[in-house]
């Protein structure tokens, strides 16, 4: 299955299989777009996926929180990628400390590139627990929220999240 075959340019997908992840690593880089790969194993709280993400995404000044870290992924404009950006994670397992923190980033990342860019940014993790479908659904109820408010951008709601098999 092919990026394009997905259908989706801003989504989060849960249960990827490793083939399905290898997939769509070649179809992204042929379509130009940057691949980060994460493994959040053995980061034990918030502070440290803080820290973890501010290296991976080579934040281009010192931050603190998971606030920032929304607002520096939603950007990204150091890459200077316009091709998109495809986000692949393992270690997101409902054992996890920080994975429901990690994933329900996502729905408000994902909305930013997509009110304001539209460029693509696909989130694929291999894990799809309760933890982490409850945490995207309550992500994306805060985003239904926001888009109510009379001062929102359009278009600004829930993403998409997408459960494998």
């Amino acid at each position: 299955m092919e990026i394009d075959e997905i259908g989706k340019k801003f989504a989060v997908h849960l249960g990827v299989t490793a083939s399905l992840r290898d997939q769509l690593k070649a179809d992204a880089r042929s379509h130009g777009m940057m691949v980060f790969e994460h493994d959040l194993a053995g980061l034990a709280d918030v502070e440290a996926l803080c820290q973890y993400l501010a290296r991976e995404f080579m934040y281009p000044f010192p931050t603190r929180g998971l606030d920032a870290a929304i607002s520096l992924i939603s950007d990204l404009e150091w890459f200077g990628s316009s091709r998109g950006y495809l986000i692949l994670v393992r270690g997101a397992d409902d054992s996890s400390p920080i994975a429901g923190d990690f994933v329900s980033l996502f729905p408000n990342i994902l909305d930013r590139w997509r009110t304001q860019e539209d460029i693509p940014f696909i989130v694929a993790i291999e894990e799809k627990g309760e933890r982490l479908k409850t945490a995207l659904a309550d992500a994306n109820e805060f985003m239904d929220g926001a888009g109510q408010l009379p001062w929102t951008q359009p278009g600004i709601g829930r993403v998409d999240v997408v459960v494998h098999s």
